[in-house]
């Protein structure tokens, strides 16, 4: 299930909102790369103007295959789990932050009036446990084509984000390189669980809505890694 956060609503399906999963999470896409080199192994989110949250989907409980049997089920045995999910406790998938647990914004990293090609993802911790962001936001254009957005290689900080409970993490996202008329106009995006690689396909994560609207995009989208400072993220937007 994929869930979207609204400033004033949350839909619970990609139907409710008129989009397809295969188009979003589901279709195995070639990962663009940054400045110098492709999309790497990846990780969830909301939006807004100011950014209104997004809770992310928690993974769907995987049903038994075994065959239907007349005994009753022991006390004693444990609830079906869910992936990355040790009896009752979630995990993120390869140790990362899980989404049930965290919230995603989406601002403007300038003013748009200024520039409005540039985005800044903010993550925070709801639980009340430390977590990890090892990667970066794998995100999927709702562009009629699902393409990925590529990665900033040169932004993976030098020590994984570690974040705290209430604490923030940020991710930088250029969203074109060119003018708008050669760009398109996207007004959502799919954010995959955080951890989840480019060709994963669980069918869940966050949908995003883009302030604005909507905003132009071109091929050359790039994300960065998540960085404990808004202004290490942000950073590889800017021509240095």
């Amino acid at each position: 299930m994929m869930r979207t956060s609204r400033k004033t609503t949350h839909a619970r399906t990609l139907g409710a909102l008129g989009l397809a999963t295969a188009a979003l999470l589901a279709a195995t896409a070639c990962e663009p790369g940054d400045d110098k080199a492709g999309a790497t192994p990846p990780p969830k989110s909301s939006p807004s103007t100011s950014a209104s949250p997004s809770v992310s989907a928690s993974a769907p409980v995987v049903p038994s295959a075994s065959a239907p049997s007349s005994a009753k089920p022991s006390a004693s045995s444990p609830a079906p789990g869910r992936p990355g999910e040790a009896e009752g406790d979630p995990t993120g998938i390869d140790g990362n932050c899980p989404d049930d647990s965290t919230e995603v914004k989406v601002e403007w990293a300038v003013p748009p009036a200024k520039d409005d090609s540039k985005l800044l993802l903010t993550v925070t911790n709801t639980s009340t446990k430390p977590c990890k962001l090892r990667t970066y936001p794998v995100l999927r254009l709702n562009d009629g084509h699902g393409r990925l957005v590529g990665v900033f290689e040169n932004s993976k900080p030098q020590t994984e984000v570690t974040l705290a409970p209430g604490k923030v993490a940020y991710a930088g996202l250029l969203l074109r390189q060119s003018n708008k008329d050669v760009s398109t106009l996207v007004k959502n995006m799919a954010l995959a669980p955080h951890g989840q690689r480019p060709d994963n396909n669980t069918g869940e994560g966050v949908l995003l809505e883009m302030p604005k609207g909507g905003v132009y995009v071109d091929d050359k989208a790039r994300v960065t890694y998540w960085n404990s400072s808004s202004e290490a993220a942000a950073s590889p937007l800017f021509p240095h």
